[in-house]
């Protein structure tokens, strides 16, 4: 029985190069380290590049494994196009005029092919060259497989490398609108079905021995019939689990899976993991078994790049550069599996992410988590996504770990299956457990959710519900579903559906702010001697005063990791008892309109005059509370002037931390003048600023998470402000202990 994928390793031995060193071991996740790493790869790969194309290993018109010609510059076209590389890049534009030209005779070159088309732009000149790929392909199959060229297939030969590579140009041009019929679907699936071993895995032809690449390529496969072929079973509102082939093939790699080697294969371990990133973005599922399949898988690879930045030849470094570009696409969605009907509509984010993709122009992911892991592992999407047709039993920890992804920047959209009561009844008691003083509360018409992008009937809003803070929604839950319109993909006679998720998305990342896959905006605390601890009180009102509580955590944390100096925040202090002497800054924020009574006016000009800083900031940027508290200011401080906060004067130059620019969110930048300067303003008492005040966001800031609602400065600019501030306050004791360069002022 063959077990290797032949022509993989035909031309993995001719493009590899001499044995060169090995890269370092990589320990952490690290984003920047994979760019890196794919930036080299694609270094590497253009740089074999020579008279048009890259370097073929046959001729044309050959037989067999030979036919391929072509191949090889389309799979390294498709890998560039895939980790960003413009069509326009001198090298990939000759190479794709080039393969425009040419009459390709194999299976795998053809297929190829047809995925470098489709990663152009939809008004691509090489529209028709895909539609005439597609059409071969669609020609080339007997029963559902394919052998190296149609010939060899209608004499009997087959292989699932070749039927699987086949399939994924067919999809390809499917995803760009070409038709495809359903009996061509139902052949393949029927063909996967067949050749599935009793294990659950798959081999390279026939059942057998399974091993890792071609059971990745059968789960793939069968994804991707799925998605095609409409289901009514999901429309019944029963529990759905994974059609049974799907459930025994990921069952096989929850036990088999392993990062650094293809599993009871004999090599091609990176197109191995080619196929492990198909099966991962196709199924949602962030682990197998307990895996994180793309961080571990990372790591192994960025630990065996060679220092030329290849895997060993132009083959492997194509297949491991689309795993690492494709693997890491944003995540939009998590999708939360836990103890109930959770996954009544299983394909419901696949559909939606793939129209999303399409729709902005921007490769989208989405994916499944549960329960039993930390919530820093949630963060890959900033929307966590609870469906369900029944009472979910959630723990108090379980319940512990939603809040905490809630108010570290995240976002919970919770949807009733088939419209059940039962469940909206039991999300308005959690939503009350989980934000206790927040109401769950139906959106009014002129919320911004609904006067995003897309515009669509009022009245398909699902009546849809959220938790506000004040300064964002902290959740929101659709009391009629969206994810049996999106289940069944009918993004043109149900658009509405699709349209309000994506104004969702909006509105979530301020207009499609998102991270690479394993981004976490939560910053980990490092070990570090504190050099000083500077103490903060956070001052207590009736205004909605603490609408993010977690955002003085993140800001100790930034603080503590670059200055190596200790933030220590009082609970909120009542106005009357705030001791300048025992906490120097006092913050105060807010959402609603401030109202102080004389006593509280007089006790917080007594701090400010007595030797107090006081940081007054609109959270979220609310007028409400920014003009009351500007009011206040005045009042307790009369006669004394706002001044804006000029660049080059403290706090925004201390040496050692200076701030030349500034920069906003997309909700703000319309209304500055200066896009690049801030718009801090502080009020002098002596010869120090005494309060400083800004109208613009800096609390939502310090959290970390983007969010079209929210008014102010981004999150990057929003830390450095305040870092500055509380380093203006500390600076004579921070300097007596060289933490601060001595000021030359």
């Amino acid at each position: 029985m063959r077990r290797l994928v032949v022509v993989l390793m035909a031309w993995a031995a001719l493009a590899a190069t001499a044995p060169v060193a090995v890269a370092q071991a990589v320990r952490e996740w690290d984003d920047q380290a994979i760019q890196s790493s794919i930036d080299r790869a694609r270094q590497y790969i253009l740089s074999a590049w020579k008279d048009g194309h890259w370097p073929e290993f046959s001729e044309p018109g050959a037989e067999g494994l030979s036919a391929q010609y072509g191949g090889l510059t389309a799979l390294c076209s498709y890998a560039l196009l895939a980790a960003g590389e413009s069509p326009q890049h001198d090298k990939l534009k000759a190479s794709l005029a080039w393969l425009a030209k040419l009459e390709m005779a194999g299976t795998y070159a053809r297929a190829f092919r047809a995925n470098a088309w489709a990663m152009l732009e939809g008004n691509s000149p090489y529209r028709r060259n895909l539609q005439q790929d597609v059409a071969w392909l669609l020609s080339s199959d007997v029963a559902g497989a394919y052998s190296y060229t149609p010939a060899q297939r209608k004499a009997g030969s087959y292989d699932n490398s070749n039927s699987q590579i086949a399939l994924l140009g067919v999809w390809a041009g499917a995803r760009r609108g070409i038709e495809v019929s359903d009996a061509y679907w139902r052949r393949v699936q029927k063909h996967w079905r067949e050749n599935q071993s009793p294990d659950g895995g798959w081999s390279y032809t026939g059942p057998g021995g399974s091993y890792g690449s071609m059971t990745a390529a059968g789960l793939a496969s069968m994804f991707i019939c799925y998605d095609n072929l409409s289901s009514s079973a999901a429309l019944e509102c029963k529990f759905q689990a994974d059609p049974a082939e799907i459930t025994r093939g990921l069952a096989w790699m929850d036990k088999n899976f392993r990062p650094d080697s293809n599993p009871n294969g004999s090599g091609n371990y990176c197109y191995y993991l080619y196929g492990v990133e198909r099966v991962g973005l196709a199924s949602g599922y962030k682990y197998f078994g307990q895996k994180d399949w793309y961080k571990l898988s990372s790591q192994a690879l960025l630990a065996s790049q060679q220092s030329n930045g290849s895997w060993g030849g132009l083959v492997d470094t194509s297949f491991a550069m689309l795993f690492l570009s494709r693997g890491r696409h944003p995540v939009l969605f998590n999708k939360l599996e836990y103890e109930g009907a959770w996954n009544c509509r299983p394909r419901d984010l696949a559909n939606f992410t793939r129209w999303a993709s399409s729709t902005f122009e921007k490769e989208l992911a989405w994916q499944i988590i549960h329960l039993g892991v930390p919530v820093s592992e949630w963060h890959d999407a900033p929307i966590l996504y609870i469906s369900g047709s029944t009472i979910p039993k959630f723990t108090d920890a379980d319940l512990d770990k939603l809040r905490r992804f809630a108010l570290e920047g995240g976002v919970i959209l919770s949807e009733a299956t088939d419209n059940r009561p039962e469940f909206t009844a039991a999300m308005k008691d959690i939503y009350a457990r989980l934000f206790p003083g927040y109401e769950l509360a139906k959106l009014p018409k002129d919320h911004p959710i609904f006067s995003q992008e897309l515009q669509f009937d009022i009245a398909e809003t699902k009546d849809l519900m959220g938790v506000s803070n004040g300064v964002r929604l902290l959740a929101l839950h659709a009391a009629q579903e969206l994810s049996r319109d999106w289940q069944t993909n009918s993004t043109s006679t149900l658009a509405g559906s699709f349209k309000l998720g994506a104004n969702i998305y909006l509105y979530v990342t301020d207009k499609g702010i998102l991270s690479a896959r394993g981004v976490n905006t939560w910053p980990a605390a490092r070990d570090f001697a504190p050099k000083g601890t500077l103490k903060i009180a956070l001052v207590k009102h009736a205004a909605n005063s603490d609408p993010e509580p977690l955002a003085w955590e993140r800001l100790a944390t930034l603080f503590g990791n670059e200055t190596h100096v200790a933030l220590e925040f009082s609970p909120p202090q009542e106005i009357g008892e705030l001791n300048w002497a025992k906490w120097p800054v006092a913050i105060m924020t807010g959402t609603q309109t401030l109202d102080l009574t004389a006593q509280q006016k007089d006790a917080l000009g007594r701090y400010v005059k007595g030797g107090g800083t006081l940081i007054v900031s609109a959270a979220g940027g609310s007028d409400a509370f920014a003009n009351s508290s500007e009011q206040m200011l005045s009042s307790i401080l009369p006669g004394a002037a706002f001044e804006y906060i000029q660049p080059g004067g403290p706090p925004l130059n201390l040496p050692g931390y200076v701030i030349e620019k500034v920069s906003y969110r997309s909700n703000t930048r319309k209304t500055v003048a200066n896009p690049t300067q801030s718009r801090l303003r502080g009020i002098k008492v002596g010869d120090r600023y005494g309060v400083f005040f800004s109208r613009d966001d800096l609390v939502a800031g310090l959290v970390g998470y983007p969010c079209w609602a929210v008014k102010g400065y981004s999150p990057d600019s929003a830390y450095r402000l305040t870092r500055n501030m509380l380093l203006y306050v500390a600076r004579k004791d921070l300097q007596e202990q060289a933490i601060l360069p001595q000021s030359r002022q």
